[in-house]
């Protein structure tokens, strides 16, 4: 297959997959095996031939399939919670069961500390909600689209279950779907400073601490599944 046509596969699977809570970009990306290239083009501007098709591809899938998940969620609420808090409680759970077994991660204090820590943190984010109708907070917006697009460089952790988390991934899939701009930006303008600011410090973040953050994560993502349910 020809080397820009796979990027461009892979780049939809992606935008579809960052839209979806439980399901990260950034492995979909290992699959494809388009991930190293993409944290090469972030850090040193390398590949943008490849990357090109790529990112071609996430804008599409991402504007295509906003509109259907935004139908199904106002169409099927319930029904749609019910799968995304199973696709999440399914995801924690899978975080944090192989990073135990499979990573060779610490399995003393700090393991039940790290998930405790972010259970509770967990329970008090899902305290917090910003509904569609509300007037957007810009600040809020910029750290959630910062902290999202982050995100994306972790194999493992899904930006848009962070989204769903904290309680904004209604607006954000809406937003995207109808074009309202007075989220989009400000929630453009955090993914922007991300990719220019982060790439580097995860990659060496991941390397250092990947296993705890996956098991940290995995906690978070599990108790916003169960509180899904709520």
């Amino acid at each position: 297959m020809n080397e820009r046509i796979r990027y461009f596969i892979a780049g939809i699977f992606i935008g579809l997959s960052e839209l979806l809570p439980g399901i990260s970009g950034a492995t979909v990306a290992l699959m494809f095996g388009v991930y190293e290239k993409l944290l090469d083009f972030l850090r040193k501007f390398k590949n943008f031939n490849l990357i090109l098709p790529l990112l071609i591809g996430m804008i599409l899938s991402v504007f295509a399939f906003s509109s259907l998940i935004d139908f199904i969620y106002e169409t099927y609420p319930k029904n749609f919670n019910i799968v995304i808090a199973i696709l999440m409680i399914g995801y924690g759970m899978f975080l944090i069961i192989n990073t135990y077994i499979n990573e060779g991660i610490n399995r003393g204090k700090s393991f039940y500390i790290n998930l405790f820590v972010a259970i509770i943190i967990g329970l008090y984010l899902t305290s917090f909600h910003l509904h569609p109708n509300e007037e957007p907070n810009l600040l809020l917006l910029i750290l959630f689209g910062f902290i999202a697009c982050s995100f994306l460089l972790f194999p493992g952790i899904s930006g848009s279950a962070f989204l769903l988390s904290v309680g904004v991934y209604p607006l954000i899939i809406g937003s995207i779907s109808n074009l309202n701009l007075n989220v989009l930006f400000p929630f453009g303008i955090g993914m922007a400073l991300a990719i220019f600011l982060m790439p580097r410090l995860i990659n060496k973040a991941y390397k250092k601490f990947g296993k705890s953050i996956l098991v940290f994560f995995g906690g978070l993502i599990f108790t916003a599944g169960i509180n899904n349910f709520l």
